[in-house]
């Protein structure tokens, strides 16, 4: 076996175990540090988070060229288990980069365990069937897939801040901060955090619900409305719409935590979604229509058997 050869076969043998440890690992030692000092504690998280998200990395390599190998076309999101792994991914990236930019936060105490939420989701769908590939719909099928995958990531995203915001501010209001050892960013910051993630996520949600109207349109001919997955997803798409109008006016009393609040509810509507969405046929090829009477079922094609 050649130099190249081997390299790949070492490659491909990265799995879903190698980055989840690494991520289980950070989260110890940010638990830990609640208790007690850890030296070289910023070295190790960060060491820890980088060789994590290379192997999450290799990871979904792997993954877009699975189909490839089986000699289909290349695809990243082709069930629901590569959309979520993409998503912790996404996550993952964020906390990594939060945690370079300040070592000695406390952030990944927070957003280490939404990344470990998508991965265990994915885990939950590892034996869901692929999606329908259809190429008249490809590209709206693309633009519907990463366009609610950003929409969601932000809503996670915005809830592991809303958290932040609401424990910080209830600290400031004890004055209990100085005892503590969880050191978050100013309250300015994670409100513009929350700002940020209702704002992306209403607008990846806004594209996500129109490209899989046009999706859906241009391979059936019409739409759907009253299916249970359109009607969810029209709902979620109403609220985080309704929540980024919130944020973006002024004068309410309660200031930094009404973001807090509307993340919080922004991923609570995520879930009832996600709930319908996942038991449903959504992105599954549909069944052909059986026969109901004895002319149609003669009316059919012949086939022979054997």
């Amino acid at each position: 076996m050649d130099t190249a050869a081997k390299g790949k076969s070492v490659l491909s043998g990265v799995s879903i175990t190698c980055f989840l440890l690494s991520y289980v690992l950070v989260l110890l030692m940010e638990v830990a540090r609640i208790f007690f000092k850890v030296p070289g504690r910023n070295v190790f998280l960060i060491g820890m988070l980088v060789m994590g998200l290379i192997a999450h990395s290799i990871f979904l390599v792997n993954q877009f060229t699975l189909t490839a190998m089986d000699g289909e076309r290349p695809q990243l999101l082709a069930n629901w288990f590569q959309w979520a792994v993409l998503g912790a991914w996404g996550l993952a990236l964020s906390c990594t980069l939060l945690t370079i930019r300040n070592p000695n936060g406390s952030m990944g105490l927070f957003l280490i365990p939404m990344v470990l939420i998508l991965i265990g989701l994915a885990q939950f769908m590892v034996s869901a069937p692929a999606f329908e590939l259809d190429t008249t719909v490809n590209l709206w099928r693309a633009i519907h897939g990463v366009s609610l995958l950003v929409g969601t990531m932000f809503i996670v995203f915005g809830l592991a801040f809303g958290l932040m915001y609401l424990f910080q501010s209830h600290r400031l209001k004890l004055r209990s901060q100085k005892r503590s050892r969880i050191k978050l960013p100013t309250l300015e910051f994670l409100q513009s955090m929350n700002r940020l993630s209702l704002l992306a996520s209403a607008l990846g949600v806004a594209v996500g619900l129109l490209s899989g109207v046009m999706m859906n349109f241009n391979q059936q001919g019409h739409v759907a409305w009253l299916s249970g997955e359109t009607v969810f997803t029209f709902a979620l798409f109403v609220w985080v719409t309704i929540a980024a109008l919130l944020e973006m006016t002024t004068g309410s009393s309660l200031g930094g935590r009404r973001s807090a609040y509307l993340v919080i509810a922004n991923f609570i509507f995520l879930v009832v979604v996600m709930t319908s969405v996942l038991f449903s046929s959504h992105g599954q090829p549909s069944k052909p229509a059986q026969p109901t009477s004895q002319f149609e079922a003669d009316s059919l094609p012949y086939r022979e058997v054997g």
